[in-house]
C-alpha cells in the first residue's frame, strides 16, 4: 500500500493578485493544498482588503492559516504544512516594523 500523503510532493505557488476575480484562483491552489506566497503590492487597497478576507475565510475553512512575511506579503498554509518563524514576525512588529 502507499502512502499518497506522505509521497506528494509539497507546492509553493508565488501571486501577484490585482483583483478580487484573481482569488479564486489563488483560493484552489489552497485547496489543492499547496502552499501560496501572496504578494499584493500591485492591488489597490479595496481589492487588498477583500483579497485577504476572502483567502482567510478559505485558509480557515480548510484549516489553514495566513500568516504577513513581509509589507504587503503573506504565506498561506494549508493544514498539513506547519509555518516556522512566527517570533520572528513577532519580533519585526515590536521593533517597529510594520507587516501589514
Amino acid at each position: 500500500m502507499v502512502n499518497i500523503q506522505a509521497t506528494a510532493q509539497l507546492q509553493v505557488v508565488l501571486v501577484k493578485p490585482e483583483v478580487y476575480s484573481d482569488a479564486k484562483q489563488i483560493a484552489d491552489h489552497l485547496i489543492a493544498k499547496r502552499t501560496v506566497v501572496l504578494n499584493l503590492e500591485t492591488a489597490d487597497a479595496n481589492n487588498k482588503r477583500r483579497i485577504i478576507d476572502f483567502l482567510v475565510g478559505v485558509a480557515y475553512a480548510n484549516g489553514g492559516s495566513l500568516k504577513p512575511v513581509a509589507n504587503l506579503t503573506y504565506i498561506i498554509t494549508p493544514y498539513n504544512v506547519g509555518f516556522i518563524g512566527e517570533d520572528l514576525v513577532n519580533e519585526l512588529e515590536s521593533n517597529g516594523v510594520s507587516m501589514m
